[in-house]
């Protein structure tokens, strides 16, 4: 048995290997509590250069979501898992816990490292070492410092190490939000001048970055996703609150799509997903985690093995106005439209509904039902043409026992678009 697992361990590295790309950057820059509504209001007041320039050439969105709790650790280690909290097991954020050992699950780093790439870290939170796994790194860098030094100790790590896959961790937000506060929007509060000073630290720091990959001939073959762990409110932050929950989510550099804002729901858990896919690595099948494909410019061909069909867009979420389990199969704008109406059921302004060409595309969506408490969730991992038919390949799960949940009503849900395909569509769990 074991033979036998190490055979197929040592098959996957290969495949890996042929599919990773050496010639490609990844490069994951987290602004620290970056509150995606500051960030977007400030873009607007001209006071973020660097981001405004990223965002005219690339993709992003200002409604993604990190986790619950909102904290960093925990947050940080789902973006680099591509798992929920309950599945990759760091359910703490005080600090790094030797005697807890380092995470349990595979990290974007130790796929990589297995698939011959070079990585690195520089992060300025000694907790994140939690998942800084011996041998998955060439460079770990832990910087005591402003987002100035953050970025001239990551410009160095780029220039000298050349990793093709580098987190870089700012906390300068997050830092002054908890001093100073990152405001209450519904108490009308505005974020304190510290906070604002913070991001355009992160700002400047930002560009230091992308100059760098282009000074070194890095860009056109570059991915730089700017995004946050979590917002706040006040001096705090870790509830499901969207002041909290609500993180940006920025794609930008030659391998990314420009496509301006995306309309798809897009979690931290996809960070994780979408550095491999631009790197040439496929995810693990289990993974919480799905690649932006719509942010990139190449959509699927990575993954696809000549009967997998490339997901085009894609929303999911935790609460919808489904309550019964369903399985759907959608070709037609009538029925497009009546499904995100049921999906938006009860809200008080509903989102605008996705165009979708038909003639080419279909819908295909899961919902799980409505469950008691959060931790539930549901995805569709893949969708395959095989021998007749299509074959959506479904995956659920469940808090497990004992897991810290919150005591709300959900309704996991998971609709996807995809190249139509004349065929019937079969579920499988």
């Amino acid at each position: 048995m074991r033979f036998f697992v190490l055979l197929l361990l040592t098959l996957w590295t290969a495949n890996a290997v042929l599919w990773a790309q050496g010639d490609r950057t990844v490069v994951i820059i987290s602004w620290d509590g970056g509150k995606p509504s500051v960030i977007r209001q400030m873009v607007k007041e001209a006071r973020l250069p660097n981001i405004y320039s990223l965002l005219i050439e690339g993709s992003y969105s200002w409604t993604a979501q990190t986790i619950v709790p909102s904290s960093t650790l925990q947050s940080h280690t789902s973006m680099v898992t591509g798992l929920t909290m309950q599945r990759h097991g760091v359910t703490w954020n005080d600090k790094f816990r030797e005697e807890k050992g380092f995470v349990k699950v595979p990290t974007i780093f130790e796929l990589a490292k297995k698939a011959g790439l070079k990585t690195a870290m520089v992060v300025s939170k000694s907790k994140l070492k939690q998942f800084a796994k011996p041998g998955t790194l060439d460079a770990e860098e832990y910087v005591k410092g402003d987002a100035t030094k953050v970025a001239e100790v990551a410009v160095k790590v780029i220039e000298q190490v050349k990793p093709n896959l580098m987190l870089v961790h700012i906390s300068d937000p997050d830092n002054v939000g908890h001093s100073y506060g990152w405001g209450n929007e519904k108490k009308g509060i505005p974020p304190s001048q510290e906070f604002l000073n913070a991001l355009k630290r992160c700002d400047k720091a930002t560009g230091e970055i992308v100059r760098a990959l282009k000074r070194n001939g890095q860009w056109q073959k570059a991915l730089v996703i700017i995004t946050a762990d979590h917002g706040g409110h006040d001096k705090t932050h870790g509830s499901a609150d969207p002041e909290d929950v609500n993180i940006p989510w920025i794609a930008a550099g030659g391998l990314a799509a420009k496509k301006g804002e995306l309309q798809g729901q897009i979690k931290t858990m996809d960070t994780a997903a979408t550095a491999l896919a631009a790197l040439g690595i496929r995810a693990p099948d289990d993974w919480d985690g799905k690649p932006v494909w719509e942010a990139l410019k190449e959509r699927g061909e990575i993954s696809m093995n000549g009967k997998q069909l490339p997901i085009i867009a894609e929303w999911k979420g935790s609460y919808c106005g489904v309550i019964e389990p369903k399985q759907i199969v959608i070709k037609s704008a009538k029925d497009w439209e009546d499904l995100w109406k049921q999906v938006h059921k009860g809200k008080i302004l509903m989102p605008n509904i996705p165009a979708i060409d038909f003639n080419k595309n279909m819908v295909i969506a899961v919902f799980m039902g409505q469950k008691p408490t959060s931790g539930y969730s549901i995805q569709i991992a893949e969708v395959e043409q095989n021998d007749g038919e299509v074959i959506a390949k479904v995956r659920s799960t469940s808090p497990p026992m004992g897991a810290i949940v919150l005591q709300v009503l959900t309704q996991p849900f998971h609709i996807v678009v995809v190249p139509k395909v004349e065929s019937r569509v079969r579920f499988v769990e």
